[in-house]
């Protein structure tokens, strides 16, 4: 009996200390596209209840919330606004960081598509890939449900999305990305 429990005891651990690796790799993706953004001339505020709700993020995930349209809502909050103010226009960003080894197949839950949609359909979607272009961006009205996405075909670069993005600056950044995709 104990020799299972050290067994899944261990797995568990394993998995969770991967759980948290990915995290923090995300944050950090999530960190470096919010500073992009500002550097070229975007208001980026923080949104998601990741950073807004904190406090009450760890009650959201329980199993008395999670039926909840609420609670739903809340946990599918984009994480970014963005403000352009040459275009007088506000932005919600979600940012995905996947590890694809090409960009022909981006992997997204269709479950996580569909929550947006619901919630926030005029959300943009940025996803970070380790390969390609490496930052990509689309509306999520313009997106199928599906398993897989192909990155140049289902989504666009990310200048052409947030057009004040200068080439020198993305260039420096997808390095940084990459650095961090490969930790």
């Amino acid at each position: 009996m104990t020799h299972k429990y050290v067994k899944t005891e261990v797995f568990m651990g394993s998995h969770l200390s991967k759980f948290y690796d990915d995290m923090l790799k995300g944050n950090q993706i999530k960190e470096l596209v919010k500073v992009l953004l500002e550097k070229s001339g975007y208001l980026v505020l923080p949104y998601g209840y990741e950073s807004t709700l904190s406090d009450i993020k760890r009650k959201l995930n329980a199993r008395d919330a999670r039926n909840s349209r609420t609670a739903r809502r809340l946990r599918s909050t984009p994480d970014l606004l963005v403000y352009d103010d040459k275009r007088k226009d506000a932005m919600l960003v979600e940012v995905k960081m996947r590890n694809a080894p090409k960009e022909t197949k981006i992997l997204i839950y269709p479950k996580l598509v569909r929550r947006i949609k619901q919630f926030w359909s005029d959300c943009l979607l940025v996803i970070v890939i380790p390969s390609g272009d490496v930052f990509y961006a689309q509306r999520i009205t313009e997106f199928e449900t599906k398993e897989a996405y192909n990155a140049t075909k289902d989504f666009e670069k990310f200048e052409h999305i947030f057009t004040r993005v200068k080439a020198e600056n993305l260039s420096s950044y997808r390095d940084e990305a990459l650095k961090i995709m490969k930790k």
